[in-house]
């Protein structure tokens, strides 16, 4: 018996390492900080604030080949933003420090016949609206993040509506869900999504070169069912969203992008954005405008951005600036609602820098 436990011991002391040795794993991640000066019409601030779009963050992978052509894999990652975008205005407190949250907890098989996944992370229509070649994206991009402060009348009257109340990319987002994405068809890839709430989402992807330059396109669907039975009201939606961007060969880009939601609370809202950049060396830039119509129901807001990055040779660093203007158009009725009058537009300036390792 002694004898067997000591073989069992030995065995499980040699076999351990080259367990281990046969998984493949890379931390990864991020600090991204920036300085914010805004002007909402009646009054003006700065603000110290985490980029919420690309939060501070740190993350780890690992995957391990299986066997008969199998490879298996995980992912988890948290982010740490201190004084997010997001609770950041006109004389806001600092927020300090927020503590972790989790992004993502996901697991996969992968093989011929394609990648199977379970856990927290992207849905199938999960950057459906964000196919682009902007590499200037943290200055200006489709993310309402530097549009936090509230809209004001000329009185100073505060709306509690912000860029966010008004346009949307309708884009998918990380949850819990299994997915499953196709092998490559030539360009093509297609992904499905299945999740709570009777959630299901579908979307087509393509990368390839044309004329010389490099295209991408993207189109997703989107069905939330609510609740059993519930075939109508704030629960259902349907959405469709998609994408598409073509680079130049000299470095040129034009972006486009659509979305519109039926169902829910607010039954026909619809946005777009269109962005013009280009890209040379180690620098971009790219100036956008984007409009949504009835996110806020009998109002339409907009945005005119641009913005521009800058890479350090070693690769650790960008560097990075963007101005945008929001501006907010609302029925008489909606303002009234609201308690103010017309509303004033809203200016920022920011510039920051993201640090990044693996």
């Amino acid at each position: 018996m002694k004898k067997k436990a000591l073989a069992v011991a030995v065995a499980t002391a040699l076999t351990a390492p080259m367990a281990a040795q046969a998984v493949s794993t890379n931390w990864y991640g991020h600090l991204n900080r920036a300085i914010q000066f805004v002007d909402d019409g009646n009054n003006t601030d700065i603000n110290f604030i985490d980029v919420t779009s690309y939060s501070s963050r740190m993350g780890w992978t690992g995957t391990a080949d299986a066997g008969n052509g199998l490879t298996v894999g995980g992912k988890a990652e948290f982010d740490f933003r201190s004084n997010t975008v997001y609770g950041q205005g006109i004389n806001a407190v600092d927020a300090g420090e927020a503590g972790f949250r989790l992004r993502h907890a996901d697991i996969w098989f992968s093989g011929n016949f394609g990648k199977l996944s379970l856990g927290q992370g992207g849905d199938a229509t999960d950057g459906v609206a964000y196919a682009t070649h902007n590499s200037a994206w943290e200055g200006s991009e489709l993310s309402h993040d530097w549009g936090i402060s509230a809209f004001r009348d000329g009185n100073g009257n505060s709306s509690g509506l912000t860029a966010y109340s008004f346009s949307t990319s309708f884009d998918g987002g990380r949850r819990d869900r299994i997915r499953y994405d196709t092998p490559s068809f030539g360009p093509v890839t297609a992904h499905i999504s299945a999740g709570t709430n009777s959630r299901v989402d579908a979307s087509v992807r393509l990368s390839s070169d044309m004329g010389g330059g490099s295209l991408l396109a993207r189109v997703g669907y989107a069905h939330a069912g609510g609740a059993a039975g519930v075939t109508a009201g704030a629960n259902h939606t349907e959405t469709v969203s998609g994408s598409v961007s073509y680079k130049f060969s000299q470095g040129t880009h034009i972006d486009f992008m659509y979305g519109e939601r039926d169902g829910g609370a607010n039954p026909d809202p619809n946005t777009f954005y269109v962005g013009l950049g280009h890209a040379w060396g180690n620098n971009s830039v790219i100036v956008d405008y984007m409009e949504g119509n009835d996110v806020t129901a009998g109002c339409t807001g907009d945005r005119i951005g641009v913005g521009m990055a800058h890479n350090l040779p070693s690769g650790a660093a960008t560097l990075y600036a963007g101005y945008h203007n929001y501006g907010a158009d609302c029925t008489a009725a909606v303002l009234a609602g609201l308690g103010t009058g017309a509303l004033e537009d809203i200016s920022e300036f920011h510039v920051g820098a993201r640090v990044h390792f693996d």
